[in-house]
C-alpha cells in the first residue's frame, strides 16, 4: 500500500479559493478607484470648458459694449450659470457653482465644485483707447 497523498485535499482547495477571491476583490477595488479617477478628470475638464465658455461670453459682450464699464456682466453671468449650473440638464448641475467678478477690464471666473478646491481663471480684456489713463 502506498502512503503518499494524491491530488488536493479539501483544505488546500479552500486556501486556493481564498487566495483567488482576495485577488478578485483587490482587482475590483482597483477598477472602482480607476473609475472614480476617470470621473474626477471628466468633471475637472467640464469645469475648465465652463470657464472657457464664460470667457467667450465675456469677449462677445465686450464687442457689443463701448467700454468695459458698460458691459452687462450680470446678464452674462446669469445666462452662463443657467446653461452650466442651474438647469436640470446642465452638465454641472448640482455638482458645482460658478461666479464672475469684475475689476475694471479684468475678470475672475471661479468654478467651485462640491468638496473640491475652487478653480479660478483670470481674463483681462484690453482697455479701449477712451478707457486708458
Amino acid at each position: 500500500m502506498s502512503t503518499g497523498q494524491r491530488g488536493f485535499g479539501l483544505v488546500e482547495s479552500l486556501v486556493a479559493l481564498l487566495v483567488l477571491s482576495l485577488g478578485l476583490v483587490t482587482i475590483a477595488a482597483l477598477q472602482l478607484k480607476s473609475l472614480q479617477g476617470a470621473h474626477e478628470g471628466y468633471q475637472q475638464a467640464l469645469a475648465s470648458v465652463a470657464a472657457l465658455d464664460a470667457q467667450e461670453r465675456l469677449w462677445a459682450e465686450y464687442r457689443r459694449a463701448p467700454a468695459c464699464a458698460d458691459m452687462a456682466i450680470g446678464q452674462v453671468e446669469r445666462r452662463w450659470r443657467q446653461y452650466w449650473f442651474d438647469e436640470g440638464e446642465a452638465l454641472l448641475a448640482g455638482d458645482a457653482l460658478g461666479a464672475i467678478e469684475r475689476q475694471g477690464c479684468a475678470f475672475m471666473i471661479t468654478v467651485t465644485r462640491v468638496s473640491f478646491v475652487p478653480a479660478t481663471y483670470r481674463l483681462e480684456l484690453p482697455a479701449r483707447s477712451a478707457e486708458r489713463p
